[in-house]
C-alpha cells in the first residue's frame, strides 16, 4: 500500500539521492561520473531550503521503499499583470521511481504538491516538463508554453 507524506528536513539525504537518479535518467547518463558531487550539492540545498521554507516536497512510499517524490521552490518575481502579487510555485523534483510508474502514484502525488501550492497563496505555479510527465500536468490544466508549462489558479 503507498503511503504519502510530507517531506521533513530529515529526507533531504534521500530527496538528494532520488534527484540524482531523475536527473541521471532524464540526461540518459548511464555512467554518473559526477553523482557524489550531484548528491552533495542537492543535499546542502534541500537542508537549506527546508530551513528558510523555500521548499516544499512530498514523498510516497511502498513499505518503507520510495515510489515517488515531488518538490515546490516558492520565491517572487517582480508583479506583472499575469501574476499581481509575483509569487511563483515552481515544480520540480517530480519523479516515479520505473517500477511505480502507471499506477496513478504520480498523479496522487501531484495532486498533493498543487494543493500545498495552493494552500501556501500561490497563484502562478511553473514546471519543465519531461515527455512522460507532460500528460499528467495537462490532465491538471497546465499550459504548454514555450520553455515551461504554466498554471494559474482562479480566485
Amino acid at each position: 500500500m503507498i503511503e504519502y507524506r510530507k517531506a521533513t528536513p530529515d529526507d533531504a539525504s534521500l530527496l538528494a539521492q532520488t534527484r540524482v537518479q531523475f536527473l541521471n535518467e532524464v540526461n540518459n547518463n548511464s555512467t554518473g561520473d559526477d553523482n557524489e558531487e550531484l548528491f552533495i550539492n542537492n543535499k546542502i540545498y534541500f537542508e537549506k531550503a527546508f530551513q528558510d521554507k523555500s521548499f516544499v516536497a512530498w514523498i510516497a512510499f511502498d513499505n518503507n521503499e520510495i515510489a515517488a517524490t515531488s518538490g515546490l521552490t516558492l520565491f517572487s518575481l517582480p508583479p506583472n499583470r499575469s501574476c499581481p502579487d509575483g509569487k511563483v510555485a515552481y515544480i520540480s523534483n517530480m519523479y516515479t521511481l520505473p517500477n511505480y510508474r502507471g499506477k496513478r502514484i504520480a498523479s496522487h502525488i501531484f495532486s498533493l504538491i498543487m494543493s500545498e501550492a495552493k494552500s501556501l497563496g500561490y497563484t502562478k505555479v511553473i514546471l519543465h516538463a519531461t515527455d512522460l510527465g507532460k500528460p499528467i500536468y495537462s490532465k491538471f490544466g497546465f499550459i504548454d508554453s514555450k520553455d515551461e508549462m504554466i498554471y494559474y489558479f482562479k480566485n
